[in-house]
């Protein structure tokens, strides 16, 4: 009997994706799912498996940690995908976001101390200005793009800062990161210039240290070598930049439509502000811009789910799937910004175990602090074009849907 697969590029998974996955989601807790001239993949569909799968050791992100594995290495692939030059291989094949074990957790600890709570709240007065300054600068037009000109420069102009990326230079650096996720753009000539203008940032702090995160892991590595080589250093900067960026900048437009379509939700919250923290966690739960997990490959022949799995297998976690998880969450089509859960239980849009987003905290207040700026202090905020007209970039089936563009009225 011929195993049923699904294909991801099916319409009902851009059209109504919430059905669709609720579909697969009742069906199985895992599916396979396959793309035109791809592999097969398996598809975690439940909320409780997609953690598990997170957190086990018997699955790896770089198949090259799969035993027996040959052929080219995730780097290459990723390369070759991308129709990069060779010169990007090094800085992929030291991506953390590609690593598992001591190699990941050596590079995730000289990450994480940038993202404390702590650290967080030091950060909100200067957030908050950054939020303002946009916001003014957008009802003094009177009009124009959220994304453009708000989210996506909010978001840029913060981690750069947190990084440690030089004020002249950050109009130009978030071009560049804009572009990465661009259909037409050049990727391969805005990552070159990243790579060198990283590069030349290093040898400045080098030279004249600062209160930044590239000064920290210069200061790491030179302290002592073994922890993290340049091409580390330049690759962690870049996956911090990307990831810190993109996801944020996106669930801000997103978590003001899903408000928009809940008038009952955003009337509490405007009647009790106080409670916008804890709102955060449900509008990331149902607006998450990035529906899966990056893949996770079979050291070993397994069972897992009730499946038997063989070595070398890749599993791909549906986050937007588990969000859905009426197992999780009762009657979760409907937006309640004051859902509470048993503890243990949650969204998974940060992800779960070794590779939980590092940087959370920030998307938190960043979000946090956008909707009570965007909704919450004023009330005049509208959305001038029709859901029909809203246009989205998924750059890859089931993978990360962005929106174009907001158009928006103040």
């Amino acid at each position: 009997m011929t195993e049923p697969i699904v294909s991801l590029t099916n319409p009902e998974f851009t059209e109504n994706p919430v059905c669709a996955y609720a579909r697969l989601r009742e069906q199985a807790p895992l599916v396979r799912i396959g793309f035109p001239g791809g592999p097969r993949v398996w598809l975690i569909t439940r909320n409780e498996e997609v953690k598990a799968a997170l957190s086990d050791p018997r699955l790896v992100v770089d198949y090259s940690n799969v035993p027996g594995h040959q052929g080219p290495s995730v780097a290459d692939q990723m390369v070759a995908a991308l129709d990069l030059p060779d010169e990007f291989v090094p800085y992929v094949a030291a991506n953390m976001m590609l690593k598992d074990g001591k190699d990941h957790a050596r590079q995730r600890r000289l990450v994480t101390p940038a993202f404390t709570v702590r650290r967080m709240k030091a950060l909100r007065t200067r957030i908050e200005e950054i939020s303002a300054e946009f916001l003014d600068a957008l009802a003094l037009k009177g009009s124009g793009d959220l994304i453009e000109e708000y989210s996506s420069p909010l978001t840029g102009t913060v981690i750069c800062e947190l990084i440690g990326i030089d004020k002249a230079d950050q109009p130009q650096v978030r071009q560049w990161m804009n572009e990465y996720t661009a259909p037409d753009a050049d990727i391969a000539a805005s990552g070159h210039s990243m790579i060198e203008h990283v590069k030349d940032l290093i040898a400045r702090r080098r030279a004249e240290p600062a209160q930044d995160m590239v000064t920290a892991l210069v200061e790491a590595r030179d302290t002592d070598g073994d922890r993290l080589s340049e091409e580390e250093i330049v690759s962690v900067v870049l996956t911090v930049i990307n990831n810190g960026h993109h996801s944020t900048s996106h669930f801000i437009p997103n978590a003001v439509l899903a408000l928009f379509d809940n008038p009952d939700q955003l009337a509490l919250l405007r009647a009790q502000p106080e409670a916008l923290p804890h709102a955060i966690g449900e509008l990331m739960r149902i607006a998450n811009p990035v529906p899966t997990a990056g893949p996770r490959y079979a050291t070993e022949d397994m069972e897992f789910a009730g499946v038997q799995i063989s070595k070398g297998d890749a599993l791909t976690g549906s986050y937007l799937s588990a969000n859905y998880d009426p197992r999780v969450f009762a009657d979760p089509e409907r937006c309640d910004v004051e859902r509470v859960l048993p503890r243990g239980q949650g969204h998974l849009s940060y992800g779960a175990g070794p590779h939980y987003c590092p940087g959370a905290a920030l998307a938190q207040l960043e979000a946090e602090i956008a909707l009570d700026h965007l909704l919450l202090k004023r009330d005049t905020l509208e959305v001038t074009v029709g859901r029909d007209q809203l246009r989205y970039t998924e750059a890859t089936p089931g993978g990360a849907r962005l929106l174009n563009a907001l158009p928006v009225r103040l």
